[in-house]
């Protein structure tokens, strides 16, 4: 079975056809590790009465942590050899926490942030199945011993497992659907929406887990049949399902315990199958198997710069199972019966804190990236001129020592409104009243949209502090001002927080009565989460509707999108920036602009474009000056929409009537 299990995660991952749901093989990790942790430790509990704790958790260090330390550090090693050197900034966050067996939540809190969302997929992801087992088995006996002692006056301590492992299947499952509805990245990730599929391998082993029955030996073939074939055609029942695990993880769930009980009861053909050396062999591997395959295939790719051909990909499953099978002789066997150990529980213990450690600091040692700039300055850009545009003598062609801000900084640079509680992250359906400039002026300037709003932030701040106006800032992630359903990738659903947080927002704007509302969206965007063109017109005919009584409104035009994140590109190109420019064409959706900007003023508003003073004709480039353009893909730098202050403020001034003008 775990042989089964690892080729189609592994399968999955390389893009075969046929295993779009491969994923699945992990559920069946989790009910087969159920199965035989819960009856390990009943077996103890049933026969000496009490749980050595030293000796299960020195079993499962030696079992566990040599392999995944080697793998943690290797990946690192080989990470520093392929992968930008911005990019091993972010990766050290991956290993600690992976060290640490917590890498499923943060992997759960990477998924959901939305400054994170430039991140690639991490060589260490793989690594979270093995934080939920080990969370799990520090839990496990606990909850085994609770409940003999619990109920031990009542019944006998397999009675009382299967109370609660039953308690805890129910409970979890059903957490797990609601979670899935509403944050589905946190129900894959989670051990509390995953200790279900654990706790039904237990129920087996406490129901059918005493010893095989022969008279039942009939009924498990068909039962086991049952099992595998729907094992066999989930990968493919469950394609491209993005609700899951919810109720869809019952399948392959339910394929395991019938594979699993059909053994429990007596062996026939179908364990003869199962049987079969090379399954078993690849069962042994499994566990290196699935620690290697994930880091090769990224890096692979990093290295490739883009997917790779199929006899590449074969290639490092070749790697893969040469790197497991070198493990396994080498470092989990010895390891794992290694006689001096294995003698005193408290040796491995220290042992697993030192390995811990070790692999934790030759990580961060690897990490240490180079410098991120030459040594030496490019010349400080004056503030853009209101009709200046982007000057290529102006464009810096390498990554000057004074750039503001410096790339190791760069992806935390978001304008202060994402600290201060006022930018509503995907959460928050609420309205902050957030004033700044002046508090009691009499004109009010609104800022509304979504991040890319929010970036022009810093100017519109010192520009009202500088004219004496009032400024409400009402913006929220990936929340657009049209009114729109909108499917958001980073909970795998619809974004009704968006909907109601718009609702909210307009009826302030229109409370507010503001001399000027300047509206901005991430309109550039593509894949999943953008609004189709024919949606968003119509949602914006409605913005404009609601908004009513609110006559001086201006629709910002998006600022363009690179191919990547660019900080993470300068920092592999430090004597090239203009291999990270954005090229116009690609980078700015000018059709929809055109379209945009028509219906703005068919219905009464103004449209303003600066992108003009950011990009030439063809090409935007990455640095002007000694301002790095972009901190991540898609969102300006608080220093370049600053730079754009005088436009920005020369609007303002024009279509802001000072108080009391007629």
């Amino acid at each position: 079975m775990r042989g089964l299990a690892v080729t189609m995660v592994v399968l999955y991952h390389v893009g075969m056809p046929g295993f779009a749901g491969g994923f699945v093989g992990v559920d069946v990790f989790f009910v087969i590790s159920g199965y035989l942790i819960t009856g390990l430790l009943t077996r103890e509990l049933v026969q000496t009465g009490r749980i050595s704790l030293a000796t299960f958790y020195a079993r499962r260090i030696r079992r566990l942590l040599p392999a995944a330390a080697l793998v943690a550090v290797a990946t690192f090693a080989l990470a520093r050899l392929v992968l930008p050197p911005l990019s091993l900034l972010d990766l050290r966050r991956d290993v600690l926490a992976t060290l640490s067996y917590l890498s499923n939540y943060w992997f759960a809190v990477r998924n959901t942030d939305y400054l994170q969302g430039h991140l690639a997929a991490s060589p260490y992801q793989q690594y979270w199945s093995l934080a939920v087992e080990e969370q799990f088995y520090l839990v496990w006996p606990a909850l085994l011993i609770g409940a003999t002692l619990l109920l031990r006056r009542l019944t006998d301590a397999r009675t009382a497992g299967r109370i609660a492992v039953g308690a805890v299947a129910v409970g979890s499952f059903a957490l797990c659907v609601v979670v899935t509805v509403d944050a589905q990245p946190w129900a894959f990730f989670g051990l509390p929406t995953r200790a279900w599929e654990l706790a039904a391998g237990g129920l087996v082993a406490l129901t059918l887990g005493g010893g095989a029955r022969a008279a039942g030996r009939p009924a498990g073939q068909v039962v086991g049949l049952l099992g595998l074939a729907v094992v066999l055609v989930t990968p493919s029942l469950l394609a491209g399902r993005l609700d899951f695990p919810g109720w869809a993880a019952a399948v392959p769930v339910g394929g395991a315990v019938a594979l699993i009980a059909s053994g429990c009861v007596g062996r026939g053909p179908l364990q003869a199958v199962l049987g079969w050396r090379g399954l078993t062999l690849l069962g042994a591997l499994s566990y290196s198997i699935y620690l290697w395959h994930w880091p090769f295939l990224v890096l692979a790719e990093a290295a490739h710069d883009g997917p790779l051909s199929w006899a590449a990909r074969l290639g490092v499953l070749a790697a893969t199972v040469l790197a497991a099978w070198l493990t396994y002789l080498f470092v989990e066997q010895p390891l794992r019966h290694q006689a001096w150990l294995s003698r005193r529980p408290r040796r491995t213990v220290g042992f697993g804190a030192a390995a811990t450690v070790g692999a934790a600091g030759l990580a961060l040692l690897l990490a240490v990236p180079p410098a991120l700039h030459l040594d030496r300055p490019a010349q400080t850009v004056a503030l853009a001129g209101a009709q200046t545009g982007a000057e290529p003598d102006r464009w810096t062609t390498y990554v000057p020592d004074n750039l503001r801000p410096p790339l190791r900084r760069a992806g935390d640079d978001f304008p202060v409104v994402f600290r201060d509680g006022c930018h509503s992250g995907f959460r928050d359906v609420e309205v902050h009243d957030c004033v700044y400039g002046k508090p009691d002026a009499a004109q009010t300037v609104v800022l509304f949209g979504d991040s890319h709003a929010a970036q022009w932030f810093p100017p519109l701040r010192a520009i009202a502090e500088a004219r004496g106006l009032r400024l409400v800032s009402l913006t929220k992630s990936g929340c657009p001002t049209a009114e729109v359903t909108k499917y958001t990738s980073f909970f795998l659903r619809d974004y009704w927080e968006c909907t109601q947080w718009r609702h909210r927002a307009i009826a302030r704007i229109v409370a507010e009565k503001p001399a000027l509302v300047l509206v901005a969206n991430g309109t550039n965007a593509t894949g999943r989460d953008r609004v189709p063109d024919d949606k968003w017109w119509a949602g914006m005919n409605v913005m404009f509707d609601r908004l009513g009584p609110v006559r001086n409104v201006t629709v910002l035009a998006d600022t363009p999108y690179a191919d990547g994140d660019v900080p993470v590109c300068l920092s592999a190109h430090l004597s090239d920036a203009t291999a990270c420019a954005v090229q116009r064409s690609t980078g700015i959706n000018l059709p929809f602009t055109r379209a945009e900007a028509a219906l703005v003023q068919r219905r009464g508003g103004r449209y303003l474009d600066l992108n003009d003073h950011i990009c030439g004709p063809r090409i935007c480039p990455a640095i002007i000056g000694d301002i790095l353009v972009y901190i991540d893909r898609h969102h300006l730098s608080p220093e370049v929409t600053t730079w754009l202050r005088e436009p920005l403020d020369q609007y303002v001034a024009a279509h802001v009537r000072p108080a009391g003008a007629l």
